[in-house]
Order: C-alpha cells, then structure tokens, then sequence
C-alpha cells in the first residue's frame, strides 16, 4: 500500500479532483505499460461523495498483470490517495473498510482526539 497527496493545482481541474487524479493516474499508466483497463468502483464507496475508488489494471507486453486499487479523498487542497495491490484476489472487503473509515479532520489532533476518534469509528462499524 502506498499513500500520497495529489495538489488539486497539478491536477489542473476545477471541478472533480476525484475523477481528474483517476485520469491522470490513467493516462501514466497508458504510457508505460501494453495495456491499462479501468474501472471505478462505487460498489465500494456506498453513498460518499468525498471518495472515489477506481479498479486499475495494467499489462506489460508478456501479458503479465498487476492490479490495484486507487482510494481517493477528496480535501480542500487536492487528493488524498491510497494504492493497494493485492496479493490475493478478494480485496473488495479490505477496500470498502478503508473507504468506511476516513474521516478527514481539518486541524491538527492531540493524542487524546486521536483516541477518542479512533474509538468512535470503531464502535460505528
């Protein structure tokens, strides 16, 4: 899994961050690998708006494959993007919990809020 920030000033959209870094993801792909197939996943995102997760796969020229998962949430400055490439096939659960569990907070928390955060997402599951 990896986690990076996307500017919503690289992404050059003023209007859906979400779908603009998805495409710009996209179009990386297409430049460095035989073949790319995409597909947003809003079976995993359930009524969100702030979060898009969109089913990447790219081929290289073998045919081999890799796959991963692009968790995107939406803030006030750009994306928040989470990648995860399963090594198993059944990865849908995994993702719709991670989806299930943000909660961007503007400011920054102490220890305490963290915990009690951290606690209360727990017990909504």
């Amino acid at each position: 899994m990896t986690v990076s920030f996307a500017d919503k000033k690289e992404l050059q959209n003023d209007g859906d961050v979400l779908s603009a870094h998805a495409q710009w993801e996209i179009n990386y792909w297409h430049q460095h690998a035989s073949r790319v197939e995409s597909n947003a996943r809003e079976d995993l995102t359930g009524i969100r708006k702030d979060v898009k997760v969109t089913e990447v796969k790219v081929y290289n020229d073998k045919g081999a494959q890799m796959s991963s998962y692009l968790i995107e949430l939406a803030a006030k400055d750009g994306v928040f993007v989470l990648s995860v490439s399963p090594a198993k096939k059944d990865v849908n659960p995994l993702v719709k919990e991670l989806v299930s569990s943000f909660k961007l907070v503007p400011r920054n928390l102490d220890a305490e809020e963290a915990k009690r955060l951290s606690s209360e997402a727990k017990t909504q599951r």
